[in-house]
This record gives structure tokens, sequence and C-alpha cells, in this order.
């Protein structure tokens, strides 16, 4: 081995800090990019898995009046345009709600129910859908048995061996009278599906507390019903049929793709409905409601899995916005001390110059040592990145969801990309700080560095403050100004990496007010109650004559929207008599906070969707109801909205456009009632009442954002304080070698260890607190658009950064830099005086 190269594995030797030091800030900023950017994949590819494995249907087909067995094959016989099969699977069964006592040891608890009449071979066989997993217990074997799903915060946990009976009517009663054979049951075992896995999902029923207590799966012969007339006018046997389409395994779940897919191709399912029901709509009385099949796709319809692709997304938005700063910030380190390191060995590079070497081979010795440092980083980086930080992601989820294993996934490609960006960006950073170095002659290389000028600064000129500071002070201002590189270097440093720990918190803080927002200046009711009529001796007008409530009328619908970008979405429909009567219960206003009049024709949209889409007052949509009916509408007014979607349209103009409607929905007012499932069981007993919505559960199914983001901001924290130590240990071990002669010195004047500590810190004190202070004013403009970046349709963020933000992330700034500071101490009282005064520096 030659000199030159043994002097190069002597460097790795002599500059361990420093390599250290470029490895570390390397793989902090690789590994959060690479784990940020995989988590939202890994999640995306484990959920899909899971879900070709039980079988997860794409739509439910349901009808009011059932389906036969021809309907079923119908479904299974539909073909795309192409003529190509466009059903995979179809599993048909038996769906109703309904009150429901369960008996232990325990005690009794009254539920609403979902009763599942099943065939659990087919079901758990080949061409299943929604398969069963066994969490303990076994399956049914004969009719008196059943299983339940495992319990979540809103289902009830249920032991085997308990008794359920189904105590009431259920909702196909009110149509086929009593649809069951057997209404008592012995559980058997406990089960899981892709169906529900979301521990905060309150699925909504219209029997009971309104949101389901227990869902129960039995044999299908405990139901029977063909012996109601109208379900045997047309040999209905079943509620639902559960299809798994062709082709939709080559999407991944929870993607825009899929969603596009399935939701494409409901309408033939609700074109083969119409054709379907016509014959059994000429037989229904006419007070009987028309026949009709609805599709219910599962990306919009599936609690669960509206409440987990919202939460997946999240991540993968945060994944297209931080990972940039790391990177930035671990180049300007790799720079300043390549920087550092180069200047150092001046007189050993116009040695090896004089000897006749090239600047190319020179240069080697630094690329080399960089590049090493580089690609240790990233494959520390990559390790952690496609492993540790996905995996505590996907732990984190499990606050709010049963999931199953974890499939991690490497993908060589992007770590290859990942290490060529790394190696293109050291190398880049390395020939720059080599370049000046190089355009000197030798002779000049191997002479002492001339040491920086002093400069008198701006505040010298101001002769009535600066003779009333002290000398340490005075040394303090010229000596930041004297090392304007590596002041520029700290405060950029500092500054990116405060930025970040305040967008973290800022982030925190935007959703729980956007919370706040939503469900207490806007939504200002604690329970929304729709019905058919209101009977002066029913359960429903004795709740509203002993409460505050307005009555208004709503409906489901949604609306297809052409701006920036072009969509369908959800949305209730609100017809607006008098929007300052309803204001205290409803705050319709526009984004100046000014109350929106619904006197002519005026036509108000939710921000969020406006926002989503790019658009605004003036543009034009089309508003279309359940029924098929469809109107083209001009916005007037954009909405304060946060949460889900809404438009609202005056109660004069709906006439003009779909016909005159009657009030059917209460906004009630009762922040002190304690028992929501008994007074919900209570309103249900009022014919009347269709649906019980209580605005606390509603707000904690939206509170569960704020559980997994407070997870990815907390990790976000995290990361951006290990960068932050990082760079400023690199930083002040650079600026400790820089002045090793300085520092000597000060000791010979009789300077003591804490007068020279506080001589180099005060320095370092100051750029760092002018740093965090610019991080904040940074953070600031950055999370306007962070805030904007992770929105959509159904979540808009308030950018409300709040002031403990500033506070704590200025805090922890100055609290890892004291931190650094005093670990380095150990260095700075270590530097020899006598070796460092004979230095050439």
């Amino acid at each position: 081995m030659n000199k030159y190269a043994k002097s190069i594995i002597k460097e790795f030797k002599s500059c361990l800090g420093r390599f250290i030091a470029i490895t570390a800030i390397i793989a902090v900023g690789v590994g959060f990019m690479v784990g940020v950017t995989q988590a939202t994949p890994d999640i995306k590819d484990s959920m899909n898995s899971y879900f070709a494995s039980a079988h997860v249907h794409d739509i439910i087909v349901k009808s009011v009046y059932g389906l036969s067995s021809e309907d079923v094959a119908e479904i299974n016989g539909l073909q795309t345009a192409n003529e190509e099969p466009l059903v995979q699977t179809a599993m048909p069964y038996i769906c109703t709600d309904a009150p429901a006592k369960i008996e232990s040891t325990d005690g009794e608890i009254n539920v609403a129910a979902r009763i599942y009449g099943v065939n659990f071979n087919l079901l758990q066989g080949n061409d299943g859908v929604n398969k069963l997993n066994v969490e303990s217990g076994r399956l049914p074997e004969q009719a008196g048995e059943c299983v339940v799903q495992r319990p979540t915060r809103i289902f009830e946990s249920v032991k085997i061996g308990d008794k359920i009976t189904v105590t009431g009517s259920g909702t196909l009663d009110s149509v086929a009278g009593s649809v069951y054979l057997i209404n008592q049951f012995t559980v058997v075992g406990v089960v899981s599906s892709g169906e529900f896995y979301y521990r905060d999902a309150r699925e909504v029923t219209t029997v009971g507390t309104g949101a389901l207590g227990a869902v129960i799966y039995v044999d299908e012969g405990a139901y029977d019903l063909l012996q109601n007339p109208v379900y045997a006018a047309n040999s209905s046997k079943y509620t639902d049929v559960a299809v798994i389409l062709k082709g939709s395994n080559k999407y991944t779940v929870f993607t825009d793709d899929y969603a596009n897919y399935i939701k494409s191709k409901t309408d033939a399912f609700s074109s083969l409905g119409a054709l379907r029901c016509e014959a059994l709509n000429a037989l229904l009385p006419s007070s009987y409601p028309a026949a009709q099949w609805y599709a219910l796709d599962i990306a919009s319809s599936n609690a669960s899995y509206v409440g987990f692709s919202m939460n997946a997304d999240k991540v993968a938005d945060i994944a297209g916005i931080f990972p940039a700063f790391f990177i930035a910030v671990a180049a300007l380190v790799a720079l300043t001390s390549m920087t550092r390191m180069i200047e150092e060995q001046r007189s050993q590079i116009g040695t090896l110059k004089a000897l006749g070497y090239s600047n190319a081979r020179i240069i080697n010795k630094y690329l080399i040592y960089c590049c090493v440092a580089s690609l240790t980083g990233c494959v520390l980086g990559c390790l952690t990145g496609f492993s540790l930080l996905p995996t505590i992601i996907w732990e984190a989820y499990k606050v709010l969801y049963y999931l199953p294993a974890f499939k991690l996934s490497f993908s060589p490609i992007y770590a290859l990309v990942v290490i060529a960006i790394a190696l293109v960006l050291t190398v880049a950073v390395t020939l720059y700080a080599a370049r000046p170095v190089f355009t000197e002659r030798p002779s000049q290389l191997m002479m002492p560095k001339a040491p920086k000028a002093g400069k008198r600064v701006l505040l010298e000129r101001c002769d009535f403050l600066w003779k009333r500071l002290k000398f340490k002070h005075k040394a303090t201002i010229r000596n930041i100004f004297r090392y304007k590189k590596n002041m520029f270097m700290t405060i950029l440093s500092v500054m990116g990496c405060t930025a970040l720990i305040f967008i973290g918190f800022a982030l925190n803080n935007s959703i729980s007010v956007t919370i706040d927002r939503q469900f207490n200046d806007i939504a200002k009711y604690d329970v929304t109650v729709k019905f058919t009529a209101v009977t002066q001796d029913g359960q429903l007008n004795d709740f509203l004559e002993g409460n505050e409530y307005r009555l208004t009328y709503s409906e489901d619908a949604s609306i297809v929207l052409k701006g920036e970008k072009n969509g369908t979405e959800a949305v209730t429909l609100y017809a607006i008599s008098d929007s300052k009567d309803v204001a205290s219960y409803l705050k319709i206003c526009n984004e100046d906070g000014k109350i929106i009049p619904f006197t002519k024709n005026q036509v108000a949209i939710a921000a969020n969707i406006a926002e989503y889409y790019g658009v605004e007052a003036g543009d034009t949509i089309t508003v279309k109801k359940t029924n098929g009916e469809s109107r083209q509408v001009k916005i007037t007014h954009v909405a304060q909205n946060y949460f889900g979607g809404s438009i609202y349209i005056s109660q004069r103009y709906y006439g003009e456009l779909f016909g005159e409607v009657q009030s059917n929905t209460a906004l009630i007012k009762c922040p002190d009632i304690k028992d929501t499932h008994a007074l919900a069981e209570q309103l249900y007993l009022d014919g009347g009442v269709t649906s019980v919505t209580f605005t606390k559960n509603t707000r904690e199914i939206y509170s569960g954002l704020d559980k997994i983001m407070g997870y990815i901001v907390a990790l976000l924290i995290v990361c951006a304080g290990a960068l932050a130590a990082i760079v400023l240990y690199n930083l002040t071990n650079i600026n400790i070698d820089e002045r090793r002669k300085e520092i000597a010195t000060l000791r010979v004047l009789g300077y003591t260890r804490a007068e020279v500590a506080g001589y180099i810190y005060r320095e370092s004190a100051v750029i760092t607190v002018v740093g965090a202070l610019l991080g904040l004013v940074l953070g600031a403009l950055l999370n306007i658009f962070v805030t904007a970046k992770i929105s959509n349709a159904v979540i808009m963020f308030a950018n409300a950064t709040g002031v403990a933000s500033y506070f704590i992330a200025f805090g922890l700034t100055i609290v890892f830099a004291a931190t650094v500071y005093a670990f380095m101490t150990i260095k700075l009282n270590k530097v020899n005086m006598a070796d460092s005064l004979k230095s050439n520096e």
C-alpha cells in the first residue's frame, strides 16, 4: 500500500468525529425521507394483502324488497361494455338491524344489533365474500348458535356462552312483518372480518341507540322472508349481495385508482335493478315505496374503510413535504464539514501539488472520505427507513384499528435513487468546498492562511451604545461578523430545524383547532334527529319541548364539480329558509364570518370542497339527489366548513328546482345529556324518527385523525430534534477546531475555563437564538403551505399555529443547543495550549 493510500486511511482515524457527524446527518435525512415515503405504500400493501385473503367486498347491492336467486344469478352474469364478465364473485345473505339483549354472567346489556343470516359453508369457501376469521371459539354448527364481531370502543365485549335475544322489530319488519324464525342465540365464537376493523367506527342504524352495539352472524335458516306476500311476489330470499369485481385485484385498496374503479361500476348494478324491479313495482300497492336497488361501494360507504383511507393518506401528504428539508440540511452540514477539512489541510495539499500530484488525484482523498461517510449514512438510513419508521407508524395506527400482520417491503430502485441523490450532493459539496483551494499556487497553500482581519461593525459607529458595552460583549459582536461563513451556516441550519419543529407542533394544534371550529363554532347543536313527521303525542315532540331546537330540511345528495379538478362528492343538502334563525345552531357564514342570507337563489358550498376542487362563487355545479334527479346551480357563496361535505340552498330556490319540501330535520341543543344510548332508544320508539346522530360521536371519529397525526407529528419532532442536535454538534466542533490558537491564547492570558467557554459559546448562543427566531418566521410561512397540502375535499385544516407552538419550538431548539454546548465543553477544556500555539493557524 503506497503512502498516499495510507494517508487516506489515516484521515478516517484522525477525523472520526467529522466522519460520524456527516454519517449521522445523512442517516437521519435519508431515514426520514425513506421512512415517511415508504410508510404509506407498506400500509396499503399490507391492507391489500389482508383484503385479498379475507375476500373483502368491493360493492354491496341492496334492495328494499329483497333479492331472489334469479337476481343473484343476473348479478353474477353482468358484463362490461366489451362483453367481459364484470363480477368475480357474488355472495347473497340476509341482513337486518334490530334491538337485542345480551345476557351474560356480568348482567344484561341492551344493544342495537346487526344480524347477518349467512350460509357458513359458502361464506368460508373459495367463493365466499367477507370471510370470517375465528379469533376464539368456533363457527355455528346448529340453528340456535351465533358468532359475534370482536369488541371495539363501540361494539360490546361479548363472551362465548352469552345468550343474545332479538327483543324488538327489525329494520325489515315494517315491510315484511316478523322475519325471524329463531330469535335467541348462544354465542359460540368471536370473529373478525375485513368489514369491521375500526375501533372507533360508529356504524349507523335506525334502531336502538343509532349506533351498532354488536354484529352477529347466524345461519340463514334463522330467517324467512318468503312468509310476507311482498317478498314472496319476487321470490326474495336475501336482502344483500356482496360483490367482488372482476379486475379489482389489479388495484391496491385505499388508492384513488381502486376507489374510482369500483365507483365506476355501481351504475351497472343500479341499472340492472331498475329492470328487475319493473314487474314488482307493478304489483305493489300505491302506498308502498317503489322497489329499487342500491349499489354501495366500499370506498364511500364502509366506516372502517373511509376512516383508514383518510388517515393513511395523511402520511403520504407529509411524505411529499418534509424530506426535502432534511436532505437540504444534510447537504449544508456536509458542505461545512468538508470546507473545514480542506482548509485544515492546506499545507498538505500544497505539498502534494508541489510533488506533482494532480488536482484530481488530490481531490479523490476528500471524495472518498465524504462518499464513504455518505454511503454509510445511506445504508443506516435505508435500514431505518424501510423497517423502523413504517413499523412505528403502523403501530400508531393500531390505536385506532385492528390491523393484520405488517408487510414490510424493500424497494431496491428507490434505495438506489436515494443513494444516488445523496452521493451526487456529497460529491457536489466536496467539489465546491475544494474549488477555491485548487486555484491557489503550492507556495501559497504551504504558507499559513492569514487570519481573518478584524473589521469595524455597524454598531461601533454608535458611540453612545458601544462605549457602554463590556469588552467580552464587544468581542462577541466582532467575532460573530468575523466568521461570517460559520454565522450563516449556523443560522440556516438552526432556522431549518426550528422551522421543522414548529411545523410539527403547529400541525398538531391545527388539527385540534379545526375540530373545535367545526363542532363548536359551526355545528353548535348536540343532536340531529331526522323524521318523517312530528306527532303531538310522540317521543320526539316530548323531547323537543324540553330543549332548544330549530327545524330545517336536509337530505343526502351528491354534487358534480368541474374546476381545477373534476369529481363527484357526497354531501348533505340543506334547504335553508332563514339563515339568521338557524345561525345559533348551524352557522352558515362566508369566510369573513358574515352570515350568508338565503332570501333569493342563494347556493353556498362547503369551503373544504370549494378549496379542493378550485371552484368559487359564480361557478356552476350539478346537484344530484339519491332518486336520480339532478339540476345545475350557480354557486353564490363559499361557506366555512372543515369536515365532511355540505351544500346549502335557499328553501324557495330548492322548491323551484326539486319541488316544495317540509322540515324533516331537528337541530337540538342538549349539552348536559349523559346517556346518549338511552336517549337514542327513547327517540327511536317514535315511529316518525328515522335517524339520531350525536355531534360528540361524529367529533370522536375525526378526533381519531388527531391521534394518528399526533404520532406522526411526534416522529417529525424527534427527527427534527436529532437533526438540530447533530447540526449544532458539527458546527460547534468546527468552531472549536478553527479557534484552537485563540482559545489557547485566552487560557495563557489567565482566562478560566468558564470564561473561555463563555467567550466561545456566547457567539454561538446569539447566532442560535437568531436562527431559532428566523426559524419561527420560516415555519409560520411554511405551515400555510403544509396545511393546504394535506387538506382535501373531506378535511380542510385551519392554519392555526397557536402561541404555544412558537414558545415550544423555540424552547426545544435552545434546549438542544444548550445540551450540545454542554457536551462540547469537554472538548473545549481538553484543548492543548502548547500544541495549539505552535500550530500554523
